[in-house]
């Protein structure tokens, strides 16, 4: 399984890195079985949570959203069990990240960046119509995510990350998004929400 590392310069050296750490993974158990499985399941979502960086780095939001801190929120449990903790540690384009964990609809109000927990698909609908009209960026591992008007839906394909970009619901936001991460995405045309 090689998974898509960050979307930036030099792709292949990270690639090659996330490869050779993958593969001793693979020589320890195969994905369902104990720890190797877990182990396996969590080098996933670092890598998913470092892409979640990488689109905070790569998306230009309107100057009248613009605050001091960009706040990503988790919609529902946190499937990154710990992983996007280090990122609240960081700063993106000179403004420092918080992370909020939210389960309710309202409490998405300030954020930035929405992730979206495949368990909450059935509260997609809800959540979409509160956030229609704002500068929202929001991301999702669910099947179906841009077709249902998520904006970036990070899926399997084979032994990758696969990314797919909603072009209309991120122009129905106000949002745009860098070349370098198109070049990475598969980019749809599916409407907003």
């Amino acid at each position: 399984m090689a998974l898509l590392s960050g979307l930036g310069p030099p792709r292949r050296k990270a690639r090659g890195v996330l490869a050779v750490a993958l593969a001793s993974l693979l020589h320890a158990g195969s994905p369902g079985s104990g720890r190797a499985g877990e182990s396996l399941q969590m080098m996933e979502q670092k890598i998913k949570a470092g892409l979640l960086y990488n689109f905070l780095k790569y998306t230009e939001w309107p100057r009248a959203t613009a605050a001091s801190a960009v706040a990503v929120c988790v919609f529902g449990d946190d499937p990154f069990r710990g992983s996007l903790e280090p990122m609240a540690e960081r700063t993106v384009n000179r403004r420092p990240i918080t992370l909020r964990h939210v389960r309710e609809v309202p409490r998405t109000e300030g954020c930035h960046l929405v992730f979206v927990n495949a368990a909450e698909r059935d509260r997609w609908p809800e959540l979409a119509a509160f956030l229609a009209g704002k500068s929202v960026l929001t991301v999702s591992d669910f099947p179906e995510f841009v077709s249902a008007g998520g904006m970036i839906e990070l899926g399997q394909k084979g032994d990758r990350i696969d990314v797919k970009v909603n072009m209309a619901a991120l122009a129905s936001a106000g949002l745009q998004v860098q070349e370098r991460l198109l070049r990475l995405a598969h980019v749809v045309d599916a409407g907003g929400p």
